[in-house]
This record gives C-alpha cells, sequence and structure tokens, in this order.
C-alpha cells in the first residue's frame, strides 16, 4: 500500500499517519473489552447474556466500518483537481484552478508546547475550501502536496495559538474555536 508519494500517472496520494488507526483501535478495546467483560460478568448468571452479545456485535460492526473508513481516507492532488475522501466516504473535489492560496500554520496544541502543522486551502475570496489537521497528515504530505499545487504559499513565521489565528484570520478557524478564544478558554 502506497503512504504518499507520486504515482505513476502523475497524482499525489495524501494519506493519514499509519499509526493513527492501530492506536484509535488499542483505545477502543481497553475502553471496551473491560466493559464487556463485566457486561457478561453480570448478564450471564441472570441470563441476559445475549443481550450483550448483540451490544458487542453492533460495537464491532461499528468499528470495523470506522477502521475500513479510516484505511480509506485520503487526498488525491493531480494537475486539474484536488480530491478529499473523508471518513465516511464522502468524496469532495475541488478544481486546483479555484485553489488561489495555501496557508501552512503551526499551531501550539491545547495546554502544550507542542506544535502540529495545519493547511488550509484557500479561495480567490479567502474562504477555505479544505482543512487538513497535522493530527492525521503528516507533515512530509503537506509540502509534497503544496509543491504539487504550485500556488502561494502563506507560512507565519511562528507557531500561533488557534486564538492568536482567529484574531489574524478569523475564517480559518471553526466558528466554536472563535468562541471559545473569546472567552478565554
Amino acid at each position: 500500500m502506497v503512504r504518499e508519494g507520486n504515482e505513476p500517472d502523475g497524482m499525489q496520494i495524501l494519506r493519514p499517519r499509519r499509526k493513527l488507526v492501530a492506536r484509535s483501535v488499542i483505545a477502543a478495546l481497553s475502553f471496551i473489552v473491560p466493559l464487556l467483560i463485566v457486561l457478561y460478568w453480570l448478564a450471564i448468571p441472570r441470563d441476559t447474556w445475549m443481550f450483550v452479545a448483540a451490544i458487542q456485535l453492533g460495537l464491532t460492526v461499528l468499528g470495523a466500518v470506522a477502521v475500513f473508513g479510516a484505511r480509506n481516507m485520503c487526498v488525491t492532488v493531480t494537475g486539474a483537481r484536488l480530491e478529499s475522501r473523508d471518513m465516511l466516504g464522502r468524496l469532495t473535489t475541488i478544481g486546483t484552478a479555484d485553489i488561489a492560496t495555501v496557508v501552512l500554520v503551526d499551531l501550539y496544541q491545547n495546554g502544550t508546547v507542542d506544535t502540529l502543522p495545519h493547511l488550509y486551502l484557500l479561495d480567490a475570496a479567502g474562504d477555505v475550501l479544505l482543512r487538513l489537521r497535522g493530527q492525521f497528515w503528516p507533515r512530509s504530505g503537506f509540502e509534497n502536496m503544496i509543491d504539487t499545487l504550485g500556488v502561494t504559499v502563506v507560512r507565519p513565521p511562528d507557531p500561533l495559538t488557534a486564538a492568536e489565528l482567529g484574531r489574524l484570520r478569523p475564517q480559518l478557524v471553526h466558528r466554536c474555536t472563535r468562541h471559545a478564544a473569546r472567552l478565554g478558554l
């Protein structure tokens, strides 16, 4: 499986971080398995274990759908268009001619001094066409994507907090984040 890189026909494919799915599965299992053990322990003597088994089956199906969706997430860039497939399989297509500016900013994570890159694709009016967060996507993929797009890139020299980004470019920050920044949260 190709994680990211140049494909033979000139496509640039960006895939989420490889360890993301594995860590999510481990976290979900570490929560669900002890819970299911306790539920079975309580349900078997009362002969209601079938209800717990149905819940387990439902959670297993949801988990499998989530893992499959996360493995199919990708951003594909060609000379004419950019396609983004999200976790639910929804495909968003943006013409590369519609992308006027790329903003690549390092944002501080809440409560830490660690930063992660965030990539914003903007149209000529300054509206956000696509936002990619560094929690999911690798920086090297961002750089390759920028090279493939060949548009103007804005890179603030220093890392910013979400509140600072909201003051400088409010259209880049989600509405709830802007509201939390105004409240000082």
